[in-house]
């Protein structure tokens, strides 16, 4: 699987989820949630970090929210699968 067939993929995950929730909507620059598929794959690289670990970080920081625990464990194991993917 190529870079950016995992971060379609890791977006489609992101968009499902919505962490924003209702926010998302007043979200101009959104794009289905594709930069932060990519910090969250970089976030990986760079650092090693899981992919809970990651997706707790990036989307903390870039939407300045909380994450619900048991949505974070449910889809960072999706993100997981998909990296897993070859």
């Amino acid at each position: 699987m190529t870079e950016d067939e995992k971060i379609i993929e890791i977006s489609k995950i992101l968009t499902e989820w919505n962490p924003l929730g209702e926010r998302a909507a007043a979200m101009n620059d959104l794009n289905n949630y594709q930069t932060e598929a990519v910090d969250i794959l970089s976030t990986i690289d760079l650092y090693g970090h899981s992919p809970k670990k990651a997706a707790s970080a990036v989307l903390q920081e870039a939407f300045l929210i909380d994450l619900e625990k048991t949505e974070l464990d449910h889809y960072s194991r999706k993100i997981q699968a998909i990296l897993a993917k070859k």
